[in-house]
């Protein structure tokens, strides 16, 4: 029987760095965002609306900016402790490109919506509400992403290029194979050695596959559902209520998914040991690496 590879790296010893990371995360989008906007909105009712909305929007990119050139440095430094197994030195990671391209859109989305004046003459309101979608966008955005990686994980086509740490010829895999690789390797410091762990993990266990998948497939629906339900609210609540909504709405709903993951991911791992056991008790064998990894997830037994 294959035996399980273990995954160098405790959520248990990084709580702090967690805590921290995602302190970070939110405190930009968040704090720093609202709080410029409404600070600007209610304390300076003069201040052309077009600056209010820049205003925030600007300050927000500036930290974006300083993370991306942060992970750039990690994914492009020698020796190549963080960046994908055997990849060129600015391949970067899945993480990074798609990243780049979801800044792409945002910042089509605000510099669109900021260029097209008061052109409806109603005191910026659909500007303001065009510039509360980006967190919208970007959850479209990363469920159609992940939808076309499970459809070409399911097509099983091989790739005639390097994707990630995976040589050319394998298939695609499900996005959050590659979101948890990138970000644990690079953000939670995890580096190359995590990235070894993780693809040998995912290679010899059938239900760690299942899992990927079934993650996956949920954290795609529930985008689409968030996206939609955002968008709605900031197109039918009061103008002054929208960018709160727009920018903050999404991370509560983020986080009960978060939640759900973390049980989700559990009960799998404790089935896993099972199957490993029951295996063990009748002398069968483990999903080797040449054995098709789609099987697991087609099997109407699973």
């Amino acid at each position: 029987m294959a035996v399980k590879s273990a995954l160098p790296y405790s959520l248990h010893s990084r709580y702090r760095s967690i805590a921290l990371a995602w302190t970070i995360i939110t405190i930009p989008p968040i704090f720093i965002n609202l709080g410029l906007f409404y600070g600007l909105w209610y304390g300076s009712p003069h201040m052309d609306r077009i600056a209010v909305l820049t205003i925030p929007t600007a300050v927000l990119g500036l930290f974006t900016a300083l993370a991306i050139l942060e992970r750039i440095y990690k994914l492009t430094q020698t020796p190549p402790t963080f960046r994908p197994l055997a990849s060129p030195r600015w391949a970067l990671d899945v993480f990074q490109w798609g990243y780049f391209a979801s800044l792409l859109l945002i910042s089509a989305l605000i510099t669109s919506a900021l260029a097209r004046g008061d052109s409806d003459h109603d005191d910026h309101s659909l500007q303001t509400r065009l510039v509360s979608l980006p967190a919208s966008l970007l959850m479209f955005f990363l469920a159609t992403l992940t939808l076309l990686s499970l459809l070409l994980h399911h097509l099983a086509l091989p790739l005639p290029f390097r994707f990630g740490s995976l040589e050319p010829g394998n298939a695609l895999r499900p996005a959050v194979y590659y979101i948890v690789e990138d970000v644990v390797a690079v953000d939670g410091n995890g580096g190359a050695e995590y990235r070894r762990a993780w693809t040998q993990r995912y290679a010899s266990s059938a239900v760690f596959r299942r899992m990927i998948w079934t993650l996956s497939v949920v954290w795609m629906l529930a985008f689409y559902v968030f996206a939609v339900l955002v968008a709605g609210l900031v197109f039918w609540l009061p103008v002054a209520a929208v960018y709160a909504v727009g920018w903050a709405g999404p991370f509560p709903l983020a986080g009960l998914m978060a939640l759900w993951t973390i049980w989700y991911v559990k009960s799998v791992l404790r089935e896993e040991e099972d199957v490993e056991d029951d295996g063990e008790a009748v002398g069968g064998r483990g999903l080797g690496r040449n054995d098709d990894e789609r099987a697991p997830l087609l099997d109407s037994r699973v």
